[in-house]
């Protein structure tokens, strides 16, 4: 079926009764007089009268026609199909997938080579009236003409983004939705399978996969590296690494703690490695994982980051026997330093670790000492019968016989809460203060007869009251939520101010420090999104079914694919050439009739 870029030009078609007019107005039958002696040259003349008609109504007819073309041309015409050199004008949508599974190396040509190879094919047969835009894996969908995307393509670099193909596809087709002219979608991807989503297209925009030929090659890469609950003591700790990958192959794993030499093992895909960092001073500290080189570099390293501090310098109360035995623990075994910077047992002049009165007359005091102090929970009423303590990554299940209600703040006061029992709050923290809704010995818990109890006592004093450090991991281009009291991010010397409200969106891998005011609260390590290790790809025939009959072909087809499959051909070159031939064939049949009307 015949279709028009510009229905409205049609309307030029009117103009094609011009010469019928003009030919209607312009007959007039002038009268006859007949001498004898002129008979035969009317008989002559009536031959020749016939001659001329036929002329007129020939130049009518190649008149009428040659507007017609004309008319046609300006509507441009199309029809179904059609080469690469003859398509209409377009709107398309080019996807260029450059995410990390793009920078492997297949038989020694780095994919994305492949499928820059196939956009500058495509960019190349385009025409300057086709509509263009060209979305990469940052998530930008640029407009332009086929010169200014090829630019931008031949300086694409493998990006550390992932891109969602599923959620590129919907952006180009909401995009290509309000043009006129008929719409392609291209995306030109090694298909990873992790980076396919379902995405539903209307059958008006039909949809070409190009994809690169060679299979997937065998990968491995840090998935992981998880440092674990933070501030560190001097006696460092450790990281777990997670490997991705194939489980039959094997590489040397490096961990180095900041300038130190790495630590080395043997891993295999699939694998969670744990490796001590050793004795480190006090600071922060970067931690490198790094695989020995293979087809996919992007995910060979992975950054994160430790803070490590001085033990706490703590005091403690003999008469609070089971809190004075533990201290002692830890003090031998340089967990604490004696000192004044940490009460525990009670509300003291700095950080606290506070339990409840034993005695309920000198609660109202303690209520006082904590508002005044700008504490918005306080010691409620004792909570009748016994409970067993929520389990969770800082204390397991531990029976309670004896608590308080700990009263606190309605709004937002959930994020103060440690601990609970039975769903209550048990152990809460408000700036370097921790309110325990029991006091630590076995007439209000069995938690002091168990062996979790010093280890508590040490998170308690060495990490809790000093405020759990923010660790956060994150892909480049995700949105990150920062904590409420940030107030700007720095990587090297260079500072971002943020507001904790505000999404953080980091652009390329590294470590992120928080800041709030001049402490470092947090830190962001901005790695590769581990997905991208697995570089299994869609087979066609799953693409197919996902997107709707999509056509998916290899680079070496995708120009042909993108401009006829689903396309139409411009018959507009067809129309002038015809339009062309009827204006010669106008000039040639003007110029016989005035040269007969002149022997005439």
């Amino acid at each position: 079926m015949i279709g028009f870029t510009a229905p409205w030009a049609l309307v030029g078609l009117a103009a094609a009764t011009i010469p019928l007019l003009l030919h209607l107005f312009a007959r007039r039958e002038p009268p006859t007089l007949v001498f004898p002696a002129t008979r035969y040259l009317a008989e002559t003349a009536r031959a020749h009268h016939r001659r001329l008609t036929l002329q007129h109504w020939l130049l009518l007819l190649v008149r009428t026609l040659l507007i017609a073309a004309l008319a046609f041309a300006a509507a441009g015409p199309t029809i179904p199909s059609g080469g690469v050199a003859s398509h209409a004008p377009r709107a398309l949508a080019l996807i260029l997938d450059n995410s990390p599974s793009s920078g492997a190396t297949v038989q020694g040509t780095p994919v994305l080579d492949d499928l820059r190879g196939a956009v500058r094919d495509i960019l190349g047969a385009a025409h300057p009236d086709d509509a263009l835009w060209l979305m990469t894996a940052d998530g930008t969908l640029r407009r332009g003409t086929s010169a200014e995307l090829l630019a931008v393509v031949e300086r694409l670099p493998v990006s550390s983004n992932r891109l969602d193909l599923g959620m590129a596809i919907t952006t180009g087709r909401e995009t290509l939705e309000s043009q006129q002219l008929p719409a392609s979608i291209v995306l030109v991807s090694d298909l990873q399978a992790s980076a396919v989503s379902s995405a539903p297209l209307p059958p008006g925009i039909p949809l070409v996969v190009i994809r690169p030929e060679p299979r997937a090659v065998p990968n491995l890469g840090i998935a992981g590296l998880a440092p674990g609950r933070q501030p560190w003591g001097p006696e460092g700790g450790r990281v777990t690494v997670s490997i991705a990958g194939d489980p039959e192959r094997r590489a040397a794993l490096s961990v180095r703690f900041g300038p130190r030499a790495p630590r080395q093992q043997l891993v295999q895909g699939g694998a969670s490695i744990s490796i001590a960092s050793g004795p480190l001073a006090p600071g922060w500290w970067v931690v490198r994982g790094e695989l020995e080189s293979d087809e996919l570099r992007a995910d060979d390293v992975r950054l994160g980051a430790v803070r490590v501090m001085p033990p706490a310098r703590a005091a403690c109360r003999a008469e609070d026997r089971f809190l004075a035995v533990a201290c002692e623990v830890l003090l031998a075994n340089g967990r604490l330093v004696r000192g004044n910077d940490v009460s525990i047992g009670w509300l003291g002049p700095a950080a606290s670790i506070v339990q409840p009165p034993d005695d309920r007359a000198g609660q109202g005091a303690l209520n006082r000492a904590l508002a005044a102090r700008g504490i918005p929970w306080s010691y409620g009423d004792p909570v009748p019968g016994a409970g067993v303590s929520d389990s969770g990554p800082v204390l397991g299940r531990h029976p309670v016989e004896r608590r308080l209600a700990l009263n606190g703040p309605s709004a937002g006061g959930r994020r103060d809460v440690l601990l609970t029992v039975n769903g209550a709050p048990w152990l809460v923290r408000s700036g370097n203060v921790l309110l325990l809704g029991s006091r630590l010995d076995p007439g209000w818990t069995e938690l002091p007869l168990s062996a979790d109890f010093v280890p508590f006592l040490d998170f308690l004093a060495n990490r809790a009251v000093r405020g759990e450090l923010t660790m956060l991991d994150a892909a480049p281009g995700d949105a990150v939520t920062l904590p409420a009291s940030a107030t700007a991010v720095t990587q090297g010397a260079n500072a971002q101010p943020v507001q904790g409200v505000d999404l953080f969106r980091p652009s390329a891998p590294g470590v992120f420090y928080i800041l709030a005011g001049r402490d470092t609260i947090g830190v962001l390590a901005v790695n590769p999104d581990p997905r991208e290790s697995a570089l299994a790809r869609t087979s066609d025939a799953a693409a197919r079914r996902l997107w709707n009959g999509a056509r998916v072909v290899g680079p070496a087809e995708g120009r042909e694919a993108t401009f006829v499959a689903g396309g139409r051909a411009d018959l507009r070159g067809w129309m002038l050439g015809l339009a062309l031939m009827l204006a010669l064939a106008d000039a040639s049949l003007a110029s016989r009739g005035r040269k007969s009307r002149t022997r005439a």
